[in-house]
């Protein structure tokens, strides 16, 4: 997240990506299992948050995105006053491109500019150790949107490790529609209570952070692009097969991989440099996508 001082701060709040997305059994804290590699790209909300006497203010430029205290970066600043005890307030404005419930992490991304611009306004009370915290009590997306870098994340999102990811092209389709996580999460646990035998979420290959890592630095993405697998997309796909066709049109269209990102709705295509971009061939078949970048 990039910042400059005004009358307030503004920051950018970045989008992500997951190359690869497992997800395993339950938790006893109820939480899932996961493991994951996620990567900011160059798609951005930008925050501006300006410090008041008292309240905690929300603006936004889009009607989807939730106000007061439903709104992640509400909940954020009730956090951060709540733990370094500061009598005051804060403005929150958000100008919103991020699609809401895409899977690209937006409102988690807000969560944690809002996090790291109070902080600076205040003259840095909390430790990255002590946000990092925070950041897990808003949701499990947070602490790696906070680090604003590659990372390999596991366990409920509360164990990260940065990675050395080249600059990658994307390809991205948002369908027009959200796709909420808890029904993801739900659809998943009972298409796996259904089968027989070793639950898939045991059966299935983990992914390998620190391998897919290795390969995309090597510009070996032939190699990759098995290990970029979504475990929500089947449940995902058979409700929304309009996803399922888009992720099909990206590889006959020249994608070395393409993937659900989180429990959707986006789905993204990796593109290898210098290879035709499928996104003219997409658009004639009804697909509207955009195009962009790793940071």
């Amino acid at each position: 997240m990039r910042g400059r001082p005004s009358q307030g701060l503004v920051l950018r709040a970045h989008a992500k990506v997951n190359l690869g997305l497992w997800v395993g059994g339950k938790r006893p804290d109820g939480f899932h299992e996961v493991t994951t590699v996620i990567a900011p790209i160059e798609l951005h909300d930008t925050i501006e948050i300006t410090a008041v006497r008292s309240g905690i203010g929300i603006v936004a430029d889009r009607a989807t995105v939730p106000r007061g205290s439903d709104n992640i970066a509400c909940k954020a600043a009730q956090c951060f006053f709540r733990e370094t005890g500061i009598a005051a307030g804060c403005r929150i404005s958000i100008r919103k491109r991020i699609p809401v419930g895409a899977g690209l992490g937006g409102g988690s991304s807000d969560a944690a500019a809002a996090l790291v611009g109070l902080n600076r306004l205040h003259g840095r009370p909390l430790s990255r150790t002590r946000l990092s915290k925070l950041a897990l009590e808003l949701g499990s997306d947070v602490p790696a949107m906070l680090l604003g870098q590659p990372c390999a994340v596991r366990g409920r999102g509360e164990r990260l490790r940065p990675l050395k990811l080249p600059r990658l092209r994307l390809l991205l389709y948002f369908p027009g529609y959200p796709i909420h996580t808890a029904w993801a999460y739900a659809e998943l646990d009972r298409l796996r209570s259904r089968r027989r035998g070793p639950r898939r979420s045991l059966t299935e290959p983990r992914l390998s952070p620190k391998i897919l890592a290795a390969r995309l630095r090597q510009g070996e993405l032939e190699k990759a692009a098995p290990m970029v697998r979504n475990s929500f997309e089947p449940v995902v796909f058979r409700r929304y097969p309009d996803l399922a066709r888009a992720k099909r049109l990206m590889l006959e269209g020249g994608c070395c991989a393409a993937a659900l990102s989180g429990s959707g709705s986006t789905v993204y295509g990796l593109m290898e440099k210098g290879l035709q971009d499928p996104m003219a061939a997409l658009r004639r078949q009804g697909f509207s996508c955009i195009g962009t970048s790793s940071i």
